[in-house]
């Protein structure tokens, strides 16, 4: 394989935990090429193929209306959901809306770089809170949100990731999201809740989300097929209320764009209705919680004292902190010499911070690899400290 066929994020003979890549042999080949013959030897087909409604395939917003209901009880309708090109396609989409040049959006620290990156490009003006292992502080958004009364720019926008964070792997607790949710009431803004990793739970019930917490009022939830089928369907939705569906389906990207892949998402209906998906989520969850389990226990039996990390319970990423008196790059540049390569903490904080951290991320690599990857960093690490 080529340079240029490899994956993002990878390099020939390294060891890459970088991305939440999916783990390439779980990808449905046969089953999406099964859909893809249904979608196109159906009577939809040339419909397929055309442009679509501006909110997206109405038979899979059916189809996620039902599943969420079951899985959930939200008591969804059609008018509540709108197919997105992606979760980068719905953060884009609200931060053009919904912020704009010099609007005020909180976001956690760290957080997901490339939602940072995104939301930057809007011009807006990031104001960050810190996480801890249950999620983000609901004392230092409050602090937050009184430093801004002074200023007197109300923020517009809380964009968070609740359940398996990245990068962090934390899971925000119910009570924190009660407390969340009070505190936008109060102070008027919306909540963007990425959840993009909640099927992706290895064991036990996840918190109910902000928008079933909400009764679906001031909450914009995202979710994404790339993590439970295939990062190329390229394919996610959006929930919030029916106004907020409506204001992002009449945009002009959307009103010029006819709808998000029509023929991709038919093809995913035809996957769906044939019962593959809680197949996939399934299967999912045993392999993401194996590797997990493969990481936490290289991390307790290679790394040196003084680091520290989180346990997620679910999602794709795990959290390290090194000793003090480390830095993360020096590292970086070793370990990458060494083929073993990590995205350093920096580039997920809006306003500075994670110089002794960095992600790993375990779905993509094999097992043996991540014990071998983690080895080689340990190693470092501990060179470092001597």
């Amino acid at each position: 394989m080529s340079v240029q066929e490899l994956p993002q994020g990878v390099l020939p003979g390294s060891i890459s935990l970088v991305f939440g890549h999916p783990d390439a042999t779980t990808l449905p080949v046969d089953d999406l090429h099964a859909a893809a013959e249904a979608a196109f030897r159906g009577p939809q087909a040339r419909l397929a193929l055309q442009y679509g409604p501006e909110q997206g395939t109405p038979a899979l917003i059916d189809y996620l209306v039902s599943k969420l209901n079951r899985d959930e009880g939200l008591g969804l309708t059609h008018d509540k959901v709108m197919i997105v090109a992606g979760s980068t396609h719905a953060v884009d989409m609200i931060a053009r809306l919904y912020a704009g040049h010099d609007g005020v959006v909180l976001v956690e620290a760290p957080t997901y770089h490339d939602a940072l990156h995104v939301i930057r490009d809007h011009g807006a003006d990031l104001r960050p809170v810190p996480i801890d292992g249950d999620g983000l502080i609901v004392d230092a958004l409050a602090a937050q949100l009184d430093a801004l009364q002074r200023e007197g720019k109300p923020p517009r926008l809380l964009y968070t990731i609740p359940n398996f964070q990245n990068p962090s792997g934390v899971t925000l607790t119910a009570a924190r999201r009660e407390a969340i949710l009070k505190l936008a009431r109060e102070h008027g803004f919306l909540i963007v809740e990425d959840d993009v990793y909640r099927d992706l739970a290895f064991e036990g019930e996840v918190p109910p989300s902000f928008y079933a917490l909400a009764e679906g009022q001031g909450v914009l939830r995202i979710g994404s097929f790339s993590k439970i089928m295939a990062a190329g369907v390229r394919l996610g939705w959006l929930i919030a209320p029916p106004d907020q569906i409506e204001r992002c389906v009449e945009c002009g990207a959307m009103q010029m764009g006819g709808g998000a892949n029509p023929l991709v998402a038919h093809i995913v209906t035809e996957y769906c209705r044939a019962g593959h998906l809680e197949k996939q989520i399934a299967q999912l969850r045993q392999v993401y919680r194996h590797r997990c389990d493969v990481t936490l226990a290289a991390l307790e039996r290679h790394m040196p004292a003084g680091t520290t990390w989180t346990r997620p319970q679910g999602g794709f990423f795990v959290w390290l902190t090194l000793p003090e008196g480390l830095s993360v790059e020096p590292l970086r540049q070793v370990t990458r010499e060494r083929g073993v390569l990590f995205v350093p903490g920096p580039g997920f904080f809006a306003a500075g911070g994670g110089e002794r951290n960095l992600r790993l991320a375990f779905s993509f690599v094999p097992p043996g690899d991540i014990e071998r990857g983690i080895e080689i960093l340990a190693q470092a690490v501990g060179e470092m400290m001597s």
